[in-house]
């Protein structure tokens, strides 16, 4: 009993509208509602436009009917017309036979009374300025007979026919071709007609046209309904090819038309409701007009003649007629339909369907209502919503009372009893129910169980908890300031910090590396090398991050970076960071200027080098003495008198040219019989091998060596003048060729690969020695500073050599793809070039050549990449010859 008032307390506590019943009970009359509408609205649009479309196909199929009934009136016409042509062509000239056969003709085809007249038009021959009319013209008098009418031949009674619109196109087409002409009054006649004409042609030429007439009252008579008509209601109005009236619907109460004959306009003028079926025609003429001139048999331009006697309203409509008849296949135009609220006659919402004969192009327009098809939807929805509404409030009482037996009131007695806390209860009432709002109960009453225990245990936890906060925040106080010191620290650096995650994303920079690249740190964090870097650095340093990666090791490298200042020198140590499992998880770098101390080795390797260089010199000169002591104790009694009057040569000499001309002899007459000797030597040991090859192996690799030395100097021979010139005309190309192979065993060490290009072939007159001096020292300097044994190099070395002349001026092209020069390395050495200041090879050379030839020595250079060295020499055309 007490169980029972607490549950009406909760019944009435819970408000009404809040309450399931309520909820259910509204979500099943929602529901409801919508299947009602969504079926009314299928009703309203599915099936009425299914009666629509249906009504559509039956006015088809009709208008389709009447077409057909309508081609073959127009058929026989069409074959009356070309038996008249061939009786034309046939007794062309002859008057009395042409009068007897058309008479019969036209009234043997004339079965529906649609043929008011015909006849043959020869081509007027014109003599004296005047044209000669000799139309054969027959028309119906009022008995229905055919009686010949000779009016069109009157010259000053009226138009002549070789002026009509209907005879005139008939030039223009083909054998068999009809023209259907549009609506007119026959000016003898009086007669309301439609003309088919058909062109005569003997021997290709044109001599005239034949024509048969159809009466428009006759045709109007052929669009009638009728009463086995399944639409009932309606009416068609039938259009010529130029949108003539062809049928009248709109007939007075005399049953007389005002309109047959006339423009659709005119009709459109009458009942405005009809102006969206106008638009409708006016845009197919427009695409039939496209569509015909994409390929015409005529151009505008060309039917001039006939376009002149035609209005101008009609000329696009004309060419298209024309152009039609001649196409190979006849166009077919698609049905439009259209929907007009209002018709003429009807007054109610109206479906018309336009379709066009494709023979005659004319226009057969069907109009019937569609105002019962909406009564019908409207009865059909009524019936069904009332069925479906009935349906759904049974079912919806049915639902009720089973909701409210299965769950809610269950629910309710699983509320109360939750709220006044009586478990007892809950719990026998799970065990006597065996489904889902059983097995719910049970979960109530467990779930409460488990409360009473989390509830002791919420105290202590909660201590633990503040406890635990109390240190957390202690250390988070101790972290933040751990993180400022470190930021001071690496930002009070003076090396550039910086770290990178796995992606190669900066993800730490200090100040300076902000400073040094000009940017803010929102631009650094998150990007790549490839972001801040030009590519040939993001390339340097993506090679180093893989080094790091691969070994797992700390290295330092050497890496130039773009400042503010410039593209300077940087020594960058990195060194992984690996987690507590020791995998990486990112790279670190730091980075120290040393561009001024490269400048200051670069100063010190240029002083280096130059030492060196003069160290060999005086080397050489020790070595020639010695060559030259020899030379005296081997020498015969005319190479001692020779070698004695060149060193008394030597000791008088004052100026450098002289020496220069007598260290050139001497070297000549050393090189010439160290040669012979060699090749004295080498014949020797071939023939020592000859019979030792398969024995001893060392013979064959001496004979290879001592082969290379003598090519070597063969290829030093021409470098060098002979003893009894200064100069002579020096083929460049080859003498450039000859110094490489003269430093092959160089070439070869340090595997650089050489080629020499000349524009053309050009010969100079300069002292060979010049040639040599110049060009030995700028190979030779290229060899040691392009391709130093200590940098690797992924690829092949070349060395290119290129030679030409332009402008007066002798330029040597130096080309090398080896270590480059630094910007700021490249930009110093211009400097020195161009005021002649500081040491090295390439200074002494520009020096050497602005003093002997006005010359100079300019280089272009980008790091890692080329170097190129130009020597431009001013001369004059006796100084320098093509062949």
């Amino acid at each position: 009993m007490a169980i029972h008032t607490k549950h009406n307390t909760t019944m009435r506590n819970t408000r009404w509208k809040n309450s399931l019943t309520v909820k259910f009970t509204f979500v099943q009359f929602v529901v409801a509602a919508l299947i009602i509408a969504s079926s009314t609205w299928f009703i309203f649009t599915a099936e009425k436009k299914h009666h629509i479309d249906t009504q559509l196909s039956l006015s088809q199929s009709y208008a389709h009917a009447v077409i057909a009934q309508l081609q073959q009136v127009t058929s026989k016409v069409e074959t009356l017309a070309r038996s008249l042509g061939t009786v034309g062509e046939t007794y062309q000239g002859q008057a009395t036979q042409i009068n007897k056969l058309i008479p019969p003709l036209l009234t043997m085809e004339d079965d529906q009374q649609l043929i008011v007249s015909g006849g043959i038009w020869p081509e007027p021959q014109k003599a004296s300025g005047e044209a000669s009319l000799n139309g054969f013209f027959w028309a119906k008098d009022d008995t229905q007979h055919f009686r010949q009418v000779d009016g069109y031949n009157q010259t000053g009674a009226g138009p002549s026919y070789d002026k009509t619109s209907w005879y005139t196109p008939a030039k223009y087409l083909q054998d068999s071709h009809t023209h259907w002409s549009q609506s007119y009054i026959d000016p003898y006649t009086q007669q309301l007609m439609i003309t088919a004409t058909i062109p005569m042609r003997v021997n290709h030429q044109f001599i005239g046209a034949a024509s048969v007439d159809m009466a428009l009252s006759g045709i109007d008579k052929q669009f009638t309904f009728s009463d086995q008509n399944p639409l009932s209601k309606g009416y068609i109005i039938a259009l010529d090819a130029y949108n003539n009236l062809l049928s009248d619907p709109f007939k007075n109460h005399a049953n007389e038309s005002q309109h047959l004959g006339k423009s659709f306009t005119n009709l459109v003028s009458h009942y405005p409701a009809l102006a969206p079926l106008g638009a409708a025609i006016e845009q197919m003429d427009k695409q039939f007009y496209q569509h015909v001139m994409a390929k015409p048999a005529y151009q505008s331009a060309q039917l001039q003649p006939l376009l002149d006697h035609t209005a101008k309203a009609q000329h696009d409509r004309l060419v298209a007629v024309i152009n039609a008849s001649l196409q190979p296949k006849a166009i077919k135009q698609s049905v439009v339909t259209l929907e007009l609220d209002s018709g003429p006659l009807l007054n109610k919402p109206v479906l018309i369907s336009i379709l066009t004969m494709e023979e005659t192009l004319w226009k057969i327009i069907l109009v019937t209502p569609i105002s019962g098809l909406s009564q019908q939807a409207n009865a059909i929805a009524v019936k069904v919503g009332a069925f479906l509404l009935l349906s759904q409030l049974v079912a919806l009482i049915i639902l009720f009372i089973f909701q409210h037996k299965l769950f809610i009131r269950p629910i309710f007695q699983i509320s109360s009893a939750l709220q006044s806390g009586n478990l007892g209860w809950l719990a026998l009432d799970a065990n006597a129910r065996q489904d889902e709002i059983g097995q719910l109960a049970k979960a109530f009453v467990a779930r409460s169980n488990q409360l009473e225990i989390a509830y002791a245990s919420l105290d202590a936890s909660n201590l633990a908890l503040e406890q635990q906060l109390s240190m957390q925040q202690q250390a988070q106080a101790e972290l933040e300031n751990k993180k400022e010191l470190i930021n001071s620290l690496l930002n009070a650096s003076q090396n550039l910090i910086c770290i990178k995650d796995m992606s190669g994303r900066y993800t730490l920079v200090n100040d300076k590396f902000c400073e040094i690249l000009g940017l803010e740190r929102e631009q650094i964090l998150g990007a790549k090398d490839s972001d801040i870097y030009p590519p040939h650095i993001a390339e340097i340093v993506a090679h180093h991050d893989a080094i790091i990666k691969n070994n797992d090791n700390a290295q330092s490298f050497e890496q130039p970076i773009p400042t503010i200042h410039g593209e300077l020198t940087y020594l960058v140590t990195k060194y992984p960071i690996n987690d507590a499992d020791g995998n990486l998880m990112a790279l670190g770098a730091m980075a120290m200027d040393i561009s001024s101390l490269k400048s200051r080795q670069l100063e010190l390797d240029t002083r280096i080098q130059i030492l060196a260089q003069q160290n060999a010199q005086l080397q050489q000169a020790l070595n020639l003495a010695q060559q030259q002591s020899q030379l005296q104790a081997t020498a015969t009694t005319a190479n001692r008198h020779n070698f004695a009057a060149n060193n008394s040569s030597i000791a008088t000499a004052n100026s450098e040219h002289e020496q220069q001309q007598l260290l050139l002899h001497l070297v000549q007459q050393l090189n010439k019989q160290q040669l012979i000797a060699l090749e004295h030597l080498f014949t020797r040991l071939q023939r020592i091998a000859t019979g030792a090859t398969n024995q001893n192996g060392t013979n064959e690799h001496l004979i290879d060596e001592l082969a290379e030395q003598i090519d070597i100097l063969r290829h030093t021979q021409p470098l060098l003048l002979n003893e009894h010139q200064e100069t002579k005309s020096i083929q460049i190309e080859q003498y450039l060729q000859d110094m490489l192979a003269m430093l092959a065993p160089q070439l070869k060490q340090k595997q650089v690969q050489w080629q020499v290009n000349s524009e053309q072939s050009l010969a100079v007159s300069l002292p060979s020695w010049h040639l040599f001096y110049l060009s030995y020292r700028l190979i030779n300097n290229t060899l040691v500073h392009a391709f130093p044994n200590e940098v690797p190099f992924d690829n092949p070395k070349t060395l290119h050599l290129a030679v030409s002349y332009q402008e007066g001026k002798l330029t040597i092209t130096l080309r090398d793809n080896g270590i480059g020069l630094s910007s700021s390395a490249l930009t110093k050495l211009q400097a020195q070039l161009t005021n002649h200041e500081g040491y090295g090879t390439l200074i002494a050379l520009n020096r050497w050549l602005a003093t002997h030839y006005e010359g100079e020595i300019s280089i272009t250079s980008l790091a890692r990449q080329f170097t190129e060295i130009r020597c431009q020499i001013p001369l004059s055309g006796q100084q320098i010859h093509c062949s």
